[in-house]
């Protein structure tokens, strides 16, 4: 068991434990992590694009069929979770006249991939300019216990930080199928 040296402030020495438990990797503000990580830009920002599938809260009856998606496969083969999701808490945080919606979800297990996290709770941001802020300030409190089919990835932000960025489908046995099919192309092709 390590001592403290009596020379270091008690106050230092804790900060510096909670510092580290601070660092786990995968977190927000982990670095050494996000190092490793992708950055989110160009095809990234278009496959995992902080968009929530209108036909997912009932706006599209007639949508496009998850097979016709040009990124449903790519989500599928690439994300760190893919899964069933419920939307725990949904909270709002407003400077001025811009707000920001922030939701809580579960990963439900089993996941629908491999996950490539161990995390199974997420707080994924909708800023104004995200694809579902219409959808997220329409619906707002009544996301709180929706399904959907969550694809979340991490990448790295240019200051070197761990973001998450996403995508929220339709919780359909349709979905789940092109997803199915997706890992099963994946696993053909050995890639």
């Amino acid at each position: 068991m390590s001592r403290i040296p009596e020379q270091i402030p008690l106050a230092l020495a804790a900060a510096l434990v909670l510092g580290a438990a601070g660092c786990e990797p995968g977190r927000p503000g982990n670095t050494s992590v996000a190092s490793n990580l992708p950055q989110w830009e160009a095809r990234s920002r278009m496959v995992f694009d902080d968009n929530i599938d209108p036909a997912a809260v009932g706006l599209s009856m007639d949508g496009p069929s998850p097979r016709s998606d040009a990124f449903l496969r790519e989500r599928a083969q690439t994300a760190d979770v893919v899964a069933r999701v419920r939307v725990q808490t949904v909270t709002v945080d407003s400077v001025g006249d811009l707000r920001t919606y922030h939701l809580g979800i579960q990963v439900g297990v089993p996941t629908l991939t491999k996950a490539k996290l161990p995390d199974r709770a997420f707080e994924l941001s909708i800023k104004p300019a995200s694809s579902a802020f219409g959808i997220a300030r329409a619906f707002d409190a009544r996301l709180r216990g929706r399904t959907f089919i969550g694809f979340i990835k991490r990448f790295s932000s240019p200051e070197g930080e761990v973001q998450v960025h996403w995508h929220l489908s339709a919780d359909t046995a349709e979905v789940v199928t092109a997803i199915e099919e997706a890992v099963a192309l994946r696993e053909i092709s050995g890639s």
